[in-house]
């Protein structure tokens, strides 16, 4: 039962609000989070495939090849091959590398891969501005 870090990064999805020109109206799905163990389940039957060596934790570039399989991408083994190149993997996975790698160490241990997925992302500056335009939206219709 593979599960991908995309799907452990699963949240409660939006209500979806159908066309006007829909005859039925769209039902709005909820996704349960997984709790700590099933992440802890799903980190450690999917470790073997990035862990190279088997020494016990991800380099920035298994991490970003993680990262990047769970979106769909695939990086390739070195540059102008078939796929992502590795440096823009891991440019692209830099900021979850350094919030995943808990004890700033280099290396993403399972533990701090299963306390990364667990946790929320930080709210961005982008996200912080379409929360208040909202707001502004809602109280300018009362």
């Amino acid at each position: 039962m593979p599960i991908l870090l995309g799907a452990l990064l699963a949240t409660v999805a939006p209500v979806a609000t159908p066309p006007a020109s829909a005859q039925r109206p769209v039902q709005a799905r909820t996704v349960v989070k997984p709790n700590r163990d099933q992440v802890m389940a799903a980190v450690r039957a999917e470790w073997p495939k990035y862990d190279a060596g088997n020494k016990g934790r991800l380099t920035p570039l298994e991490f970003s090849t993680w990262v990047m399989k769970s979106h769909g991408g695939t990086v390739a083994a070195r540059a102008h091959a078939g796929g992502i190149a590795p440096v823009s993997a891991m440019n692209a996975s830099a900021t979850a590398f350094a919030r995943a790698d808990a004890n700033h160490d280099g290396g993403i241990t399972p533990d701090e891969m299963a306390r990364f997925l667990s946790t929320p992302p930080a709210p961005t500056a982008l996200s912080r501005a379409k929360g208040a335009a909202g707001s502004a939206t809602a109280a300018a219709g009362n």
